[in-house]
């Protein structure tokens, strides 16, 4: 419930990336790891590339070089292995944060080497 209050504040205000990094960091469920690696995202049929910059079992936080609409439904693909559908829960200055939508096993699975120390 309260996640669910904060992404509706979030999408109201005008934050820097770092605002946003701040304000997550402090209601994480899983440990994020710093990635540097390329992505793609499918948004209403259409594909976007772009840069996975952090990931956890639970999220991932990407560079995109267009605007992408909070609260858009998307798939993203990392490494050919990571196939998942994701909630866009915040953007700002090129970023983008996504929620997955499955569990965090799956997601693990899906990562592969990414994957390790995550929890």
């Amino acid at each position: 419930m309260q996640i669910n209050l904060l992404e509706t504040k979030l999408c109201r205000m005008h934050m820097t990336i770092n605002d946003v990094k701040n304000i997550f960091k402090s209601i994480r469920k899983h440990n994020r790891k710093a990635i540097d690696v390329p992505a793609e995202l499918e948004v209403d049929g259409r594909k976007v590339s772009c840069v996975a910059y952090d990931v956890s079992l639970s999220g991932v936080r990407l560079k995109v070089g267009e605007p992408i609409k909070e609260n858009s439904q998307v798939i993203v693909k990392i490494r050919d292995k990571l196939n998942q559908v994701a909630k866009v829960v915040w953007s700002a200055e090129g970023f983008v944060g996504l929620n997955f939508n499955d569990n965090p096993k799956i997601v693990k699975s899906g990562l592969g080497t990414l994957a390790i120390n995550l929890n």
